[in-house]
């Protein structure tokens, strides 16, 4: 390093330390202060079934959503559920609130669809066996699906694979009007 610039080091060094008073500007010390224990936290889990929907990121990602279906009640500082507890919801109903897409607090929080045919009729999905001997679905809707968006479709099967819990790895066959999807896989990114 050279004289000149060891010197100018050395001189920014002495003003920092110099301005280190004037940092502390008024705080004075003081002896720790006991405040008592972390405030309590009562959490409730939510009563009765919740349905996985897919929606869009603002991003372009599928971002998983669990909805309260709002089965069950709290009472005093138990949960009564208003349905036996093994419920299952039909998909055909979880289908139905994927395309009516994100509610309120979804779309504030940036999530949209790419499904765009509400008010279409229901969609109907029904367990077949799979080409490779495990389990498939078929999902079929009311209207064209040959010009469906890529992620719309994604949203559509991964919405039916996760309602009827067969895990990523089934084949879903998206049906409509026109014709069949090839049979997919849920991917989410």
């Amino acid at each position: 390093m050279s004289p000149a610039a060891s010197r100018s080091l050395r001189r920014a060094a002495a003003a920092l330390l110099a301005l280190l008073p004037l940092a502390a500007c008024g705080i004075q010390k003081s002896d720790v202060v006991e405040a008592g224990g972390a405030a309590p936290v009562i959490v409730q889990p939510t009563a009765g079934p919740r349905m996985l929907l897919f929606f869009v990121a603002q991003d372009g990602r599928m971002m998983p959503v669990a909805r309260d279906l709002g089965i069950g009640r709290v009472v005093g500082s138990t949960i009564e559920s208003t349905d036996p507890p093994d419920q299952h919801v039909a998909t055909d109903k979880v289908l139905s609130a994927l395309i009516e897409g994100p509610d309120d607090r979804e779309r504030a929080a940036g999530l949209t669809s790419r499904i765009a045919f509400h008010g279409a009729g229901e969609p109907h999905a029904q367990r077949q066996p799979g080409a490779d001997g495990g389990s498939a679905l078929r999902v079929r809707l009311t209207v064209r699906v040959q010009d469906l968006d890529p992620i719309a479709v994604r949203q559509l099967v991964c919405t039916a694979v996760y309602a009827e819990d067969l895990g990523a790895a089934a084949q879903v066959v998206v049906s409509g009007m026109d014709g069949a999807l090839p049979a997919t896989r849920c991917e989410t990114d």
